[in-house]
């Protein structure tokens, strides 16, 4: 059965439209409130009308395959050109009642200019694509016997390269398939082995993108906003019902912290295939993935909270993208626990501490992520940056910048300048600084502890601390740690130099001092804090390979090295592998890989029973990735999974589950200093 078009496997990916004291150097004050008031006003981005509107009528099934008829709208300065996807053939094509002339080399359709009303007709049986492999686009839509998915940027509708987009969807299947599209729920009926729906949206925003599959439905109504999960039939009403439940809180706290939810309505939708994708007031998950606790607990928020950062507001592409960094900060670090915080805030300074000089690029280059390295910068950096703001202007400050921002920006498009802009009139300081150094700069500031000492003082303790970093500097607020037998107290420390020496008072003896002990500063980490983890090897674009296999083993091993690295790699021989310089992968089959590492002298994870054993570990010439698996099926089996922990430094694999996994103890650290 082949009857809409191809493929898409981006797990994961978001899909948007067509991405104490301060230092008076990190926040000086700000303009004349006059002057300040003036060049906000121009900076603010007002919504614009839909200069195109989509009457559309769409008949979908294995029969007959995809049949569309589109009355479009156009208003002064639309363009005079569109496309179609390649699959798609016009019947009819009308301009102000007048046929066209339909096709041309260029596979565009031209139409005369002033035209103010099109009509065209069109369809095709268009075959399914299979699944791409890890570094695949999620940018095609597909078909299978358990659904079909049209994607708005595909141009399944006649596309303008224009973003300002309403429209109104009526789409009919054969029941039990059911659709569902980005969009208002106006109107769906069902019966006699039939189903009809029509979506419409007033919002000057992208194309409509189009689901459908044989779902069950479960709905959940609050304050007016329509939830829905559309799952396939094996997936339980309870799994329903939680993901409703979940997302009916999580619109909640952030219509409450942010402003309203954008849209009427939100929708789960089982993929048949393992995506992650979100789209104005839709999610769009893979149908086995969907029950892993940490897509409901930390994924879903990640999506819903797009609705405001990536739908709500479109970031300025041109300008680089701030919506996924901002997103991942409120939802996936801003819900998560203090502790579990702090380790997040940890993992993305070891993950930017993976990451090649040659491979980093500054937050304002980001525009989506195309690569493991493109989410250190664009997800990870940028979500630092944010709890670096707040820390620097107050929680207070930070959190009105936020609804400010909102207010001022939503159904239009806007870009880090309005941002500064918004936070800047929150706290009622200049930013300039701050954000130059943090959107324009490659890489992070290294932090030496120079010197600390401690001194009695008419009954208290006096503590001075030297830093150093490297030219050029940056303007920051150090955290201090001393502790002491009370525990411990944090100070911040300005330093906007290459030198700087803070005094502080305690009135306990202190026992130690530590530089920025909670790593809530964005920098490189010093060694010791950043033991060998498998991602080491992932980002980087150097890896020698050595594979340790033969026959079928040898070839799995090889689309599991193509899997694992990011960049890809160099294969050596393994008589090379002790003298090469640079990372390593080693990958094979447990037997014959044991005697190269016990050659290279590694440090190997405990024993545990399983099918595999994958660690990393240091050596003179960098950092050394074994995979070493039973047989040829235990290293089939890491090539989904193995990918996705790279945040470890070991693993113990019993086929494709993990059974056991651990991150190697950090060194001495030479941040910390005893007193």
């Amino acid at each position: 059965m082949a009857w809409v078009v191809r493929s898409s496997n981006l797990l994961g990916a978001t899909a948007r439209g067509k991405v104490d004291k301060l230092s008076r150097s990190i926040i000086r004050f700000a303009m004349p409130n006059v002057l300040q008031t003036v060049l906000c006003l121009l900076l603010i981005a007002t919504p614009a009308a839909a200069r195109i509107h989509h009457d559309i009528d769409v008949s979908l099934s294995p029969e007959t395959g995809l049949r569309v008829r589109d009355r479009i709208e156009l208003s002064e300065g639309a363009g005079t050109t569109f496309r179609l996807a390649p699959q798609l053939t016009v019947t009819d094509l009308k301009a102000d009642g007048r046929p066209v002339a339909v096709g041309d080399e260029s596979g565009r359709y031209r139409i005369p200019p002033g035209t103010r009303t099109i009509t065209v007709e069109y369809g095709g049986m268009m075959p399914r694509q299979e699944t791409g492999g890890r570094h695949g686009a999620a940018a095609a839509p597909f078909a299978t016997e358990d659904g079909a998915f049209l994607p708005g940027w595909s141009s399944w509708l006649p596309d303008f390269d224009d973003p300002r987009v309403s429209y109104r969807l009526t789409v009919a299947t054969r029941y039990p398939l059911v659709a569902v599209a980005t969009g208002r729920l106006i109107d769906e009926e069902r019966g006699d082995g039939h189903y009809r729906a029509t979506f419409a949206s007033s919002y000057p925003g992208e194309a409509p993108s189009l689901f459908v599959g044989p779902y069950k439905v479960l709905e959940r109504k609050t304050d007016g906003l329509l939830l829905r999960a559309y799952f396939h039939p094996e997936l339980p009403d309870t799994l329903g019902r939680e993901y409703l439940e979940f997302s009916e809180r999580v619109i909640g706290r952030f219509a409450a912290s942010i402003g309203p939810y954008p849209f009427d309505s939100f929708h789960i939708v089982s993929a048949p295939l393992p995506v992650g994708l979100g789209f104005p007031g839709i999610t769009y998950i893979g149908r086995r993935i969907l029950p892993l606790p940490f897509i409901r607990g930390q994924s879903l928020a990640h999506e819903i909270l797009h609705n405001w950062w990536g739908n709500g507001v479109v970031p300025d592409y041109a300008r680089g993208n701030w919506a996924e960094g901002l997103t991942t900060f409120q939802a996936d670090y801003g819900m998560a626990a203090p502790d579990r915080q702090r380790q997040m805030r940890l993992d993305w300074l070891r993950d930017h501490a993976a990451l090649p000089a040659a491979r980093e690029t500054t937050v304002a280059e980001f525009r989506s992520k195309q690569h493991g390295a493109a989410q250190v910068v664009g997800y990870d950096k940028v979500a630092f940056v944010f709890h670096m703001l707040r820390h620097a202007i107050g929680e207070r400050a930070f959190d009105e910048g936020i609804r400010r921002f909102w207010t001022t920006h939503h159904s239009a498009s806007a870009g880090w300048p309005q941002l500064q802009s918004a936070f800047e009139e929150a706290s009622g300081h200049c930013l300039d600084t701050f954000f130059a150094q943090w959107l324009q700069r490659r890489g992070a500031p290294s932090l030496r502890l120079a010197g600390a000492t401690a001194t009695q003082d008419a009954g208290r303790w006096r503590v001075e601390v030297r830093l150093a970093q490297d030219a050029p500097a940056y303007a920051l607020s150090v955290p201090i740690g001393i502790d002491s037998d009370a525990g411990r107290q944090t100070f911040r420390m300005a330093m906007d130099g290459t030198e700087a020496t803070g005094s502080f008072l305690m009135m306990e003896r202190p026992t130690a001092v530590t530089v920025d002990p909670d790593y809530d500063l964005f920098r490189h980490l010093a060694p010791g804090e950043a033991p060998p983890r498998l991602r080491d090897i992932i980002l980087s674009d150097a890896v020698g390979i050595v594979v340790l296999a033969e026959g079928v083993a040898s070839q799995t091993a090889q689309v599991l090295a193509r899997q694992l690295l990011d960049a890809g790699g160099k294969p050596i021989a393994a008589d090379a592998a002790a003298t090469h310089a640079g990372p390593l992968l080693v990958i094979g089959i447990e037997e014959q890989v044991a005697p190269l590492v016990k050659r290279l002298g590694l440090i190997q994870p405990p024993a545990s029973p399983g099918s595999a054993r994958v660690w990393a570990a240091r050596r003179d010439g960098g950092v050394v990735v074994v995979v070493a698996a039973a047989d040829t099926a235990g290293l089939a089996a890491l090539v989904r999974p193995l990918p996705h922990y790279g945040g470890d430094s070991w693993l113990v694999f019993d086929g494709a589950k993990v059974v056991d996994k651990g991150v190697w103890p950090a060194g001495d650290n030479p941040l910390r200093r005893r007193l």
